[in-house]
């Protein structure tokens, strides 16, 4: 896995500033963070496992309706947005699992044994509950690890291209007052994070794919 250094050293390149006389890793750093989210978020939008599927088992007391950060049991830290869920009775083997139906509010119905369905809002599980304890398998898109400073592992292959020549265009927009140039560099980025999307998604599924737009020039370069 390559490290946050190769991409702040690689966006020096493209902003004409390999002594880092301006572009220094303290003020790469948290633009080099923001490109990162976005290349999670793109790469979750377009159903790419390179952002990292996880699996985690809860066991859900009795009449629980909601299952968040801080509830008993708490949903897993790292867990973005959930994909799919599973339920068996307490004691069951893991064959007996079966998958819930995915709504988009939670049903007013009578609980029974079964939670039966579920809606993600608000960060959020919220199922009907159930009369008695059941446990809950939860697939998910997992949150990748933080980039904390330059011997950070970036756990996606193939990302450097697009980290360096986003946080180029971020930083030529909001700290070197270049837009023209940042307009140049946010093309390069686009060209790579159409090569990274197609090629994981083919390797994935082994067919031709049509990307998701990406977005990242025309939102705001605020951080999030």
């Amino acid at each position: 896995m390559p490290l946050a250094s190769v991409a702040l050293n690689e966006a020096r390149l493209l902003l004409n500033d390999t002594a880092a006389k301006l572009y220094t890793d303290t003020i790469l750093l948290p633009v080099l963070r923001k490109a990162y989210r976005e290349l999670q978020q793109e790469l979750v939008d377009n159903g790419v496992a390179t952002a990292k599927e996880a699996t985690a088992a809860l066991t859900v007391p009795a009449n629980t309706t909601v299952i968040n950060s801080t509830s008993t049991p708490a949903l897993p830290t790292d867990l973005l947005y959930p994909i799919m869920l599973h339920e068996k009775f307490s004691g069951q083997e893991d064959v007996n699992y079966v998958e819930m139906d995915e709504r988009p509010w939670p049903p007013d119905l009578t609980q029974n044994s079964r939670l039966q369905y579920w809606t993600w809002a608000e960060g959020e599980i919220k199922t009907p509950g159930a009369t008695g304890i059941t446990i809950l398998r939860i697939r998910y898109w997992k949150d990748l690890a933080a980039i904390v400073d330059g011997t950070t592992n970036i756990p996606i292959l193939d990302s450097v291209t697009f980290l360096a020549a986003r946080t180029a265009a971020i930083a030529a927009f909001s700290i070197g007052g270049a837009p023209t140039k940042s307009q140049a560099l946010q093309g390069d980025a686009e060209v790579a994070l159409n090569r990274l999307v197609s090629t994981a998604v083919k390797n994935r599924q082994a067919m031709p794919v049509r990307r998701q737009p990406f977005r990242g020039f025309r939102r705001s370069f605020f951080w999030r």
